[in-house]
């Protein structure tokens, strides 16, 4: 009986979280903000794949720490750190956080890069191997067959591929972004690039060769380049290439350069540079504005270009056939319609990709109702056929903005013009029993609906 008894019990041992910064900020470092930080060995001991690493101390028992790394397929692995190991990893942390706050910018000091996404990744790649990359390799076959082959094994390859990919290793939302941008930037760059070598006689094959190693080469450097980016500063990049791009092709149409296949080539030589400069661009202006922006503010500048460009295609006289000067007056209106946006939304707002997502079909569909009237008039005027088009966009955006109600800019970071704060707030307010007064023919303003920012 005696043999029989248990041995004495051991009291619980409790783990508690603790950042890793002497601020208390990070609390969670993911493969992102440890490449962001520069940790590495041997203050940062993990190596290889993971999900994200959290720290915990022991109580009761003096000078011990427990790093917990989360492994893909949710393996968890422990590493025992001791009081002096604690001390250089806080060191390391604290060396990458000041390094960052000097970089300026409300973003620099970023403690949460990114959140690590699998099923995106996959069905974005797959939807790039379906669409670009298994066109390009069935051009390349010489016949229906071979074409066919290798559409259904480049097509099926990128899913087996992408699935591989995440299964082994943590992807985060920046990496799926500017992966999927990234091939189709490169995709269309290198189609450019090649029209500027072969002009109006390039051959089919080489186009489609020009193609695929494009949209490839885009999709692995995007996904790589992004590895320490938050998600809004990949979408600054992938945003501020496509507006560089934009606005190149327009200024250059405006110039004239368009007119004839030698300056063609030269123009689309310069769209792929425009397309270059706005990379960095984008980058500076997600990161080191004076304010904060979002990914999802930075999709709310597409509703400002659409709707800049609708509203100054108005005017466009219908009979009109000078394209240089169209041109200028479209691009004109996309840079008006992006400030506006920046202002009035980006600097005010702090938007979330989904909300964003919900914006743009706000003003697509509220452009779409205001469709109904030139289709009813049976017109094809441009101001009867943009005019409200634009007007119902941009009610259609106000309706959203105030259904979705996304977050004030944060105050630790305050909008200001001059002396004066801009205001924060759209109210919208309808009166629709005021038609009922206006049948009645007694003069008078009925307003229907109210709209104060």
């Amino acid at each position: 009986m005696l043999a029989a008894m248990p041995a004495g019990a051991h009291a619980q041992v409790r783990e508690r979280p603790v950042p890793f910064d002497s601020v208390g900020r990070v609390l969670v470092i993911t493969p992102p903000l440890a490449a962001r930080l520069a940790l590495a060995p041997p203050a940062w001991p993990v190596t290889g794949d993971y999900v994200d690493a959290r720290l915990y101390v022991v109580e009761n028992v003096a000078g011990s720490w427990i790093l917990v790394v989360r492994r893909p397929r949710e393996v968890l692995e422990r590493y025992s750190l001791s009081t002096v190991q604690r001390d250089e990893l806080a060191a390391a942390v604290n060396s990458g956080v000041v390094a960052q706050r000097a970089a300026g910018g409300p973003d620099s000091l970023a403690t949460h890069i990114s959140e690590p996404v699998r099923g995106w990744f996959v069905a974005n790649q797959t939807i790039l191997g379906a669409a670009l990359f298994g066109p390009s390799a069935a051009a390349l076959a010489g016949n229906a067959a071979g074409g066919t082959a290798a559409y259904l094994a480049v097509a099926g390859g990128t899913f087996f591929l992408a699935a591989d990919r995440a299964r082994r290793t943590s992807i985060s939302g920046a990496q799926n972004h500017l992966a999927w941008h990234g091939a189709l930037h490169g995709a269309a760059a290198a189609g450019l690039a090649a029209y500027s070598f072969g002009g109006e006689d390039l051959d089919g094959k080489a186009l489609a060769g020009a193609l695929l190693a494009g949209g490839i080469i885009g999709d692995v450097v995007g996904y790589h380049v992004a590895r320490p980016m938050t998600d809004a500063e990949a979408h600054g990049v992938s945003h501020g290439a496509f507006a560089a791009a934009g606005v190149g092709v327009g200024s250059l149409v405006t110039a004239g350069m368009w007119r004839n296949e030698s300056s063609r080539r030269v123009a689309t030589a310069l769209v792929i540079g425009a397309g270059a400069v706005g990379y960095p661009l984008g980058l500076r202006y997600a990161r080191n504005t004076s304010y904060r922006v979002t990914s999802g503010d930075v999709g709310t500048l597409f509703v400002g270009e659409l709707l800049g460009t609708s509203a100054v295609a108005t005017f466009i006289p219908e009979s009109s056939d000078d394209e240089q000067a169209i041109a200028g007056v479209l691009t004109a209106g996309f840079v008006v319609g992006a400030l506006a946006a920046d202002r009035l939304i980006v600097r005010r707002f702090d938007y979330e990709e989904s909300e964003s997502r919900l914006l743009q079909l706000g003003s697509v569909a509220g452009a779409v109702v205001g469709l109904a009237v030139p289709v009813l008039a049976e017109s094809d005027n441009p101001l009867l056929l943009f005019g409200p088009a634009t007007l119902g966009g941009l009610a259609g955006a106000i309706l959203t903005h105030n259904l979705i109600a996304p977050a004030h800019a944060n105050t630790a970071f305050p909008r200001r013009t001059g002396a004066r704060t801009m205001p924060s707030r759209v109210a919208i307010r309808f009166t629709p029993q005021n038609l009922l007064l206006a049948r009645r023919g007694r003069e008078g303003t009925y307003p229907l609906m109210n709209v104060r920012f």
